[in-house]
């Protein structure tokens, strides 16, 4: 790979000619031989991951054309990463649910649920269902995230008689939409 810094004729210049590609990094140029895929087998997670990536690229090309978005991603480049690279990035990396606390939860009106969500750049909301042990669910809705604690609480609206054995299902969401679930037994 080489790396152009101030010829005029290079400057700015992204795309492929024959077998070569220039890409812009930073305020460099990279040049580089073309990837190989001719006569590729990929695999099933291969193609998986390729259609993945391709859907990452569609939601960066959405995310850098809405102001507010370019300008969130933006801030949080290091280093030689541009607002693409982050937006990609953040596509690629789904949220993770860390922990759902459920020991002030008895099944009263008030109770409360804490979980510990995080995602590579923002974690964009917490929705908790109660589920009681029949299978029933009792109440649903958005969690609250605490300012500096990187927790969100749900405080519970509707008392569950049933709430032993129940269930706490917690979905998470972040800014490109990755969506991960997971649920959590109640004691009572």
């Amino acid at each position: 790979m080489a790396i152009v810094d101030n010829n005029v004729l290079m400057r700015g210049h992204r795309g492929m000619i024959g077998n070569v590609v220039f890409r812009r990094w930073g305020k460099k140029t990279v040049v580089s031989l073309a990837p190989s895929t001719k006569n590729r087998n990929w695999s099933k997670a291969q193609k998986a991951n390729r259609l993945r990536f391709r859907d990452a690229m569609v939601y960066a090309r959405k995310a850098l054309n809405d102001p507010e978005m370019l300008k969130y991603y933006r801030k949080k480049t290091k280093g030689m990463q541009t607002a693409w690279n982050v937006a990609v990035a953040d596509y690629m990396k789904k949220p993770r649910i860390k922990e759902i606390d459920v020991h002030n939860y008895k099944g009263k009106k008030g109770n409360t649920i804490r979980i510990v969500a995080q995602d590579n750049y923002r974690v964009a909301g917490v929705i908790v269902s109660i589920v009681d042990a029949r299978g029933v669910e009792v109440e649903g809705g958005m969690a609250v995230e605490m300012p500096n604690n990187g927790y969100w609480i749900y405080k519970a609206m509707e008392p569950n008689p049933y709430s032993q054995g129940g269930r706490i299902v917690v979905r998470v969401t972040d800014s490109p939409g990755n969506v991960v679930t997971t649920f959590r037994v109640t004691e009572g």
